[in-house]
């Protein structure tokens, strides 16, 4: 099999498979480029993917303060080595598929 050429620019491609995907990808100007029917397989997937439900968070167990002193946070400060207020975002499967 010959080596294939971008459509776009003419620089080498590369091929590889995906989740089940074949994708073809340019090596020069990175653009991507699907067989036919790849595109709705790939939408199919991501419907799945996003309809699956995220597990559910637990919250931490309590913890027993029995040092005899207030601590901080029922003073009213924020921890500082505490959890992020917002959890990072859960990736797509589009973006795990071209990590």
């Amino acid at each position: 099999m010959s080596e294939m050429t971008c459509p776009k620019c003419h620089a080498a491609m590369r091929s590889y498979e995906r989740n089940g995907v074949h994708i073809d990808q340019c090596t020069d100007c990175r653009g991507i480029f699907l067989d036919r029917g790849e595109l709705e397989h790939l939408i199919a997937a991501e419907s799945t993917w996003s309809a699956a439900p995220a597990a559910p968070a637990t919250p931490p167990p309590p913890r027993s303060d029995s040092r005899g002193y207030e601590s901080y946070d029922t003073r009213g400060y924020a921890s500082y080595d505490s959890k992020p207020k917002y959890p990072k975002r859960k990736k797509s499967f589009l973006e795990e598929l071209f990590d």
